[in-house]
């Protein structure tokens, strides 16, 4: 009977994360996809393979880089406390997935035909999708992962 009810508390613990994942990745691609082509009639096409791929990058990405990047704060601000520390990381973590998700969103988008182009294309879906991932992030790293980690220990 034991073996029964721990695979569906795993399954439900990976429906939580994976839901997490999309709702983030999807509404920063949204908009990462609508600077990109505004909403033109492949829009929904665009955003949703936008989507599937920034999951598939960002989600083995964000994990890693969140443990590397909150080891490195602690590190080098190790008398701070505990709000400001996850501020800080929460911050960086905005900046750096936001500009990889940039960067893969305005490749399946628009294609690297031209470095200029792509260049001023990526710059324009990042910093018009900077200020919700700074709003996602730091919530993330102050409310929803604290509880999170939590959750998946029990």
């Amino acid at each position: 009977m034991r073996g029964n009810t721990i695979m569906p508390k795993l399954l439900k613990k990976i429906a939580i994360v994976a839901s997490i994942i999309v709702t983030l990745v999807g509404s920063l691609t949204f908009v990462m996809t609508y600077q990109n082509i505004g909403f033109t009639d492949n829009f929904v096409h665009q955003w949703l393979s936008s989507l599937a791929l920034a999951a598939l990058i960002m989600a083995p990405i964000g994990f890693l880089l969140m443990t590397l990047v909150s080891r490195f704060v602690k590190k080098c601000l190790p008398n701070t406390s505990d709000l400001k520390r996850n501020f800080v990381v929460g911050f960086s973590m905005a900046v750096i997935m936001e500009s990889v998700m940039a960067f893969v969103t305005t490749l399946n988008n628009l294609g690297m035909t031209n470095a200029a182009e792509f260049a001023q294309n990526w710059f324009g879906a990042f910093t018009l999708a900077l200020p919700l991932g700074i709003f996602i992030a730091l919530m993330m790293t102050l409310f929803i992962k604290p509880r999170l980690e939590r959750y998946m220990a029990s």
